[in-house]
């Protein structure tokens, strides 16, 4: 009986494929760098061809070349989603960027239904010439509590620069309440 030879044909490119194999499925798994994968994936998926037509030929092993070209192939296609999901995000923004007018236009219905909707009952004007005041007091008070940290014969701890901060934001939100309450009531009292 005569025992099988085998040899170690391939081996080598095995290995490089294997490596760049694992290499490429590693880099294919992370968030917007994966289609960085698609060139050491077909590398391995090339030295893996070889690596299995080199054992096929000269009777060695094809299990490492085998391997590598599993691996790579997922790799590759790992990498090639990334590079679709990418491309048609880019589509998308570039159609969103030359199509801006849809938005204008989504605004402009938007504002005309929620007015039809609302009809007189809201007098958007007034909350929004309210709300402008209650900003612009916010600016102030804000001003004035950064005046204050600037003094160097007041030091406030940043406990309460943020308290200070928190009761002008309040005070400003309570205005803009107030007055988006009374615009209502007023607007429902005169139909």
């Amino acid at each position: 009986m005569e025992s099988e030879r085998t040899s170690t044909e391939g081996q080598v490119m095995g290995i490089i494929g294997i490596v760049l194999a694992v290499i490429s499925l590693i880099v294919a798994f992370i968030p917007c760098v994966g289609i960085v994968a698609l060139l050491p994936g077909i590398l391995a998926i090339v030295f893996s061809i070889i690596s299995i037509v080199q054992a096929s030929r000269g009777n060695g092993a094809r299990g490492l070349g085998i391997a590598s070209l599993i691996m790579s192939i997922i790799a590759v296609l790992l990498a090639a989603v990334w590079l679709i999901v990418f491309s048609g995000a880019s589509i998308i923004a570039n159609e969103a960027i030359k199509d801006s007018g849809k938005f204008e236009l989504f605004g402009k219905e938007f504002q005309k239904a929620f007015e039809e909707e609302m009809g007189d009952e809201v007098d958007t004007e007034a909350i929004g010439d309210s709300l402008e005041k209650a900003l612009r007091e916010l600016e102030l008070e804000m001003d004035e509590l950064e005046d204050e940290m600037g003094d160097t014969n007041k030091n406030l701890s940043d406990k309460e620069t943020a308290r200070r901060a928190g009761e002008a934001a309040a005070k400003a939100a309570k205005k803009v309440a107030k007055s988006v309450k009374v615009s209502t009531t007023d607007s429902t009292l005169s139909n």
